[in-house]
């Protein structure tokens, strides 16, 4: 996923020949029985959660699929289509304000392939009490987000009770592909676009962006967030 590559660093008025670390990029292409339904830049790792990961966010049952990886193609076979549902999370799952800000802290902790490059994005899954289950990596934020659910379901977790930190900005796309798995709070460093605060509002999920500097912004959801009183 990482590769070295001999380049020319200017500092302090000077040219330096360095060794740097690079990140590698595929096209990987995504067939669901037999067709082809996406193609994605993507780090060449965790290509098969990729495909699971497309299949379950597009609607599809995947509790009996084959998957097989060649040659960055994903073939997905017995995927069923149907599967969509509508989401609206509940009211029932909150999370402490203060944890947003550790979870973030975690998820760079742990984000050892960006540090390496500054070429990764990271999607990264909670429960609501702030320990990670899962974190992913990738050049492509769409990935990682997709990545991240396919190694989450083959896993067996329970998406409504979970928190999703995103290093990237809060694009439309990647809205709605959490509240079509009923994830109920997501968190984005960057900030997000007009129609995914309209699509979250309308899924009733948490959107909250803008973390930095001990703030952040809650757009949609305000109610699943908790002010820690201090005694």
């Amino acid at each position: 996923m990482i590769s070295e590559s001999e380049v020319y660093l200017f500092r302090n008025g000077v040219f330096e020949k360095i060794v740097d670390r690079v990140a590698e990029e595929v096209e990987a292409r995504i067939y669901i029985d037999g067709v082809e339904v996406l193609r994605i830049a993507t780090a060449p790792h965790m290509l098969r959660e990729l495909g699971i990961g497309y299949a379950l966010v597009k609607g599809f049952d995947v509790s009996n699929v084959q998957t097989i990886v060649e040659d960055n193609a994903i073939l997905l076979f017995y995927a069923s289509p149907g599967n969509t549902k509508e989401c609206k999370c509940g009211d029932d799952i909150f999370i402490n304000a203060q944890k947003v800000f550790e979870m973030f802290s975690i998820a760079e902790k742990y984000a050892e392939m960006f540090r390496q490059t500054g070429c990764f994005h990271f999607a990264a899954l909670f429960t609501v009490e702030g320990k990670l289950i899962e974190i992913v990596e990738d050049v492509s934020r769409f990935a990682a987000l997709l990545k991240l659910i396919g190694r989450a379901y083959s896993r067996g977790v329970n998406f409504c009770k979970t928190v999703l930190i995103m290093s990237s900005r809060a694009a439309q796309e990647m809205v709605r592909i959490v509240s079509s798995i009923c994830i109920p709070i997501a968190v984005f460093r960057g900030a997000p676009t007009r129609k995914a605060i309209e699509i979250a509002k309308s899924c009733n999920t948490t959107l909250i962006a803008h973390v930095r500097d001990g703030r952040f912004t809650i757009y949609t959801g305000f109610q699943r967030v908790l002010h820690e009183v201090k005694s």
